[in-house]
C-alpha cells in the first residue's frame, strides 16, 4: 500500500482542483471503497447496501422506525428500501410488523439471525475499512470526513 502524505500532492495542485477532476476522484474513490466492502461481505451472502440497512435497523429499529425513516439514514437512500427489506425478511434477518397506532406503518427489527450476521461480518468490514484508509493519519481521516460532509451538504436535496 502506498502511504499518502502531503509530499505526494503535485506542486501544481490548482490543476487538480477543478470541479470535474475533484468529482471524478471522489466517484472513483467511492467505487473502489464500495468494491472493497463488497468483497468483505461476499462470504456472508449480503450486499453492502443490505449490510448498511441492517446496521441502520440495529441503531434505529429499536425505537420502531418505519421504512421511510430507515431510508433517511442510509448513505444512498432510494426507492428500493422496501425490496431490500423483503429480501432481508425472506432471509430471516429482519422481522416486520404493522404499527398498532398507524396501520400504514410497518416497523422493522433485527432477528437473532440478523444480529448474528452483523456480529460475524463486522470484523471483515472493519478490516476492509482500515485497508482503504491505510496510510492516512487520524487527522487526515477527520479532515476527509469533514470535507465529504461539506460536499454532501452542497448536494441538491440536502
Amino acid at each position: 500500500m502506498t502511504t499518502v502524505t502531503r509530499e505526494h500532492v503535485p506542486p501544481d495542485s490548482a490543476a487538480i482542483a477543478t470541479p470535474a477532476l475533484a468529482v471524478h476522484a471522489l466517484r472513483t474513490a467511492a467505487a473502489h471503497v464500495e468494491r472493497a466492502l463488497a468483497w468483505a461481505l461476499e462470504p456472508f451472502g449480503i450486499t453492502t447496501a443490505q449490510f448498511e440497512l441492517l446496521q441502520v435497523i440495529e441503531r434505529h429499529g429499536k425505537s420502531g422506525a418505519g421504512c421511510s425513516e430507515l431510508g433517511r439514514h442510509l448513505a444512498a437512500p432510494g426507492p428500493d428500501v422496501t425490496r431490500m427489506l423483503d429480501r432481508l425478511d425472506g432471509a430471516g434477518l429482519v422481522s416486520r410488523i404493522r404499527d398498532v397506532k398507524d396501520r400504514r406503518v410497518v416497523l422493522t427489527a433485527l432477528t437473532e439471525k440478523g444480529d448474528e450476521l452483523l456480529t460475524n461480518a463486522g470484523p471483515a468490514v472493519e478490516r476492509a475499512e482500515r485497508t482503504v484508509l491505510e496510510g492516512l493519519a487520524d487527522s487526515d481521516r477527520a479532515q476527509l470526513a469533514l470535507l465529504l460532509q461539506g460536499v454532501r451538504r452542497n448536494c441538491p436535496g440536502n
